[in-house]
């Protein structure tokens, strides 16, 4: 053979040999080194993303018992076009949900790409779907956003059918409260959608911001049961009197969160009555005695003869306790316990509108009470009405007795009452503790405001002593509790056109307080027969609760 020839077989065979190794060498690469890679880019042709959350931060109470997210609810996703026996599916379907199964086989009829159905309970058809026996059937587990007996639901609000905050503290902090990732099942299928043996369902859950409130769960809960139990339209209001966090917020009626229903109900079932302002009568009747006390306008061995009515000005007002003490001559003390309107326009002609309504300034009447600030920035996270101060046109025999244009929050109430048993010193309101991940780390603290001194020592030791004497001898004797240390408080009975608001505000226990507590019902005809005994039992429960 020609050396041509030779030299030419043996080039052909060199590159043939190098092109071998080099095939051999890429394939050994791929089986290898990257067999990590493509099997896991052959497997993510085979995943199925599944939403199974409203993947938001939750919002928490102060020892982090959550508000929200605490429900799961079994999810059974189907696709249609996988299924090749509709009829068997759907009776399978129908079997693990409660579904009719014509409603099933309908809904796989005629949706498109995926259906979805509920399923209210676990059984062994559900199990059979988990197993991946079903062709183009999965089981999931999704977060449901809201319980059905959910807590809190005025403070928490509603996102709607878009994830988008629309009322309560979902609608303030919006932007903090939506995820970044995403939380969710990713489901490892074969062609007929059908789950992977071995691979299965896995979640992939997203890391998201939460809110710590100050409220507490169990007190939230003694709220709201006392007032579905006795079934009262109003609010109820805790306070910690030693540092202004709100313990307990609740508002009834109450509304589904689930339901898409417009927020301008017509029975006012998202109306946070807690934050809303009212007309409040007798109640007012501590400002004008703190204002009185603090101005020095009274003596206290002074005592006052009541006529059962008196007439100021154009107007002839009645006093409602009369036959209680139309025998003798009664002081402030007793005229405060019995809430005797006369003997208090007495005194509120000694002290003066102008008194009076700053004192009710300096309390916290006519401006929000829960405000968060920030780089300077104000927000009002429970859309809280602000209120209106006494008006001196309203003249004073409706200022003294809390008549006229006066109008208060629950809130702005029970922060006034709580100001009086911590000694004369204000703490702001406080809702929201902090901000915190997912691990609770605290991200973000939001400050507690100075306190503030509104009156002196003095002057709240001689309202506690007359707010003791009310529940011992006066008008709140409803709200006496001697067994757990005793309670305090005042009586309201306010006229708001064809409605009658009934009142009653404290603080327990009275040897050592604690908590401040407001009862506010719509149209409750009498504070000391109605909203005194709901106190009662509210703050029964807390110091039952907390005792232990």
């Amino acid at each position: 053979m020609p050396k041509t020839n030779s030299k030419r077989l043996l080039s052909i065979g060199l590159i043939f040999m190098i092109l071998s190794f080099i095939l051999i060498a890429r394939l050994g690469f791929i089986q290898i080194y990257k067999h990590s890679e493509y099997t896991q880019r052959a497997v993510s042709q085979r995943m199925i993303r599944i939403p199974i959350s409203a993947n938001r931060g939750e919002i928490l109470d102060r020892n982090q018992i959550p508000f929200t997210d605490r429900d799961y609810q079994n999810i059974i996703i189907a696709y249609p076009y996988f299924i090749n026996n509709k009829n068997t599916t759907s009776d399978i379907i129908s079997k693990a949900t409660g579904i009719d199964k014509l409603k099933v086989l309908a809904k796989l009829q005629q949706s498109g790409d995926i259906a979805e159905f509920e399923s209210k309970s676990q059984n062994e058809y559900i199990n059979t779907i988990k197993s991946g026996k079903v062709q183009g059937v999965l089981s999931v587990e999704r977060l449901e956003r809201y319980s059905i007996n959910g807590l809190a639901r005025h403070i928490i609000g509603k996102i709607d059918s878009n994830n988008i905050g629309e009322s309560g503290l979902e609608k303030k902090f919006d932007n903090l409260l939506k995820g970044d990732g995403s939380d969710s099942v990713v489901a490892v299928v074969d062609s007929g959608k059908n789950v992977i043996p071995g691979l299965g369902i896995r979640r992939v859950q997203s890391d998201n911001d939460n809110i710590l409130l100050t409220i507490d769960y169990h007190i939230q809960k003694i709220l709201e049961e006392t007032l579905d139990h006795d079934k009262i339209n109003g609010s109820i209001v805790v306070m910690d009197i030693k540092n202004g966090n709100i313990l307990g917020m609740a508002s009834k009626p109450d509304f589904l969160q689930s339901n898409s229903q417009n927020l301008s109900s017509v029975n006012q079932d998202y109306l946070n009555k807690a934050v809303n302002s009212y007309n409040l009568g007798s109640i007012f009747k501590v400002i004008v005695a703190a204002a009185a006390i603090e101005n020095k306008k009274i003596d206290f061995l002074e005592t006052y003869k009541c006529e059962g009515q008196i007439i100021s000005g154009e107007k002839t007002v009645k006093c409602s306790t009369y036959e209680t003490h139309k025998s003798r001559n009664i002081d402030i003390n007793e005229a405060f316990s019995l809430s005797c309107n006369t003997t208090f326009i007495n005194i509120g002609m000694k002290t003066g509108s102008k008194n009076i309504i700053d004192m009710a300034e300096k309390f916290g009447f006519g401006k929000a009470q829960a405000v968060i600030r920030e780089n300077k920035e104000s927000i009002n996270v429970l859309s809280e009405s602000e209120g209106q101060l006494p008006n001196q046109n309203d003249g004073i025999s409706n200022i003294s007795i809390g008549q006229g244009s006066l109008l208060a929050t629950p809130l702005q109430i029970t922060s006034a009452i709580a100001t009086i048993a911590n000694d004369g010193i204000k703490y702001k309101p406080r809702l929201i503790d902090s901000i915190i991940s997912g691990d609770g780390i605290t991200l973000r603290k939001f400050n507690v405001e100075q306190p503030e001194v509104i009156i002196s020592p003095a002057t709240a030791k001689a309202l506690k002593v007359m707010m003791r004497q009310v529940t011992v001898s006066g008008t709140g004797t409803k709200a006496n509790m001697d067994d757990l240390g005793g309670s305090s408080g005042k009586t309201g009975t306010a006229e708001a056109g064809e409605n009658t608001h009934a009142w009653f505000a404290g603080f327990v226990p009275s040897n050592e307080p604690k908590y401040a507590i407001t009862v506010f019902i719509h149209d409750g005809k009498s504070g000391g027969a109605y909203a005194a005994p709901v106190f009662r039992q509210v703050a029964t429960n807390i110091l039952n609760l907390y005792s232990k």
